[in-house]
């Protein structure tokens, strides 16, 4: 496995600012395939217009790699998302599921976290009636 690609892919996501977006195109397939819980996206722009969106709308957000493994063309990234919003810091931790192509760039990228207990759980009026629902299946110990 060519590593520079995945090696430059995860720096820039550590270090992830507005003035670096189009370093995504450095490593990423221009067929791109992105997936998160709100977008599904294909093509290197529309890759980038996810994260020129997420600076417009979100708070000096920033990506924690916590830890990730490697297999022949696939790595997984564990990391955490910090944002402000709602008047105060705000965490999401996720998983990424990047497929390489036979070149070493990144081709898939797909986003798993729990946007129930990761955002909506923190909006004034849907997070009342989902933390309301959890009491219903939460087991009493």
């Amino acid at each position: 496995m060519n590593e520079t690609y995945i090696k430059d892919y995860i720096s820039l996501f550590s270090h992830l600012s507005l003035n670096n977006i189009e370093q995504f195109d450095n490593c990423i397939d221009k067929d791109i395939m992105f997936s998160d819980p709100f977008n599904y996206i294909q093509g290197s722009e529309n890759f980038k217009k996810i994260f020129y969106h997420m600076f417009k709308n979100v708070k000096d957000p920033s990506f924690i790699v916590l830890n990730y493994s490697k297999s022949e063309n696939k790595v997984f990234l564990k990391w955490k998302m910090v944002f402000y919003a709602f008047k105060s810091k705000q965490f999401i931790q996720g998983v990424s599921e990047i497929t390489l192509n036979s070149d070493g760039k990144i081709n898939c990228h797909i986003d798993y976290w729990d946007s129930m207990n990761g955002l909506f759980i923190k909006l004034p009026f849907i997070g009342v009636l989902y933390r309301l629902s959890l009491k219903i299946f939460k087991v009493k110990i």
